[in-house]
C-alpha cells in the first residue's frame, strides 16, 4: 500500500469516527 501520511491520517480519522457511531448507535 503507497498511501501517503495525509491520506492514512484522513482514513483513520474517517475509520474512528465511524466506530464511535456504531458503537453509539450499538
Amino acid at each position: 500500500m503507497s498511501l501517503s501520511k495525509d491520506e492514512i491520517l484522513d482514513a483513520i480519522a474517517e475509520m474512528s469516527v465511524m466506530e464511535v457511531v456504531d458503537l453509539v448507535d450499538a
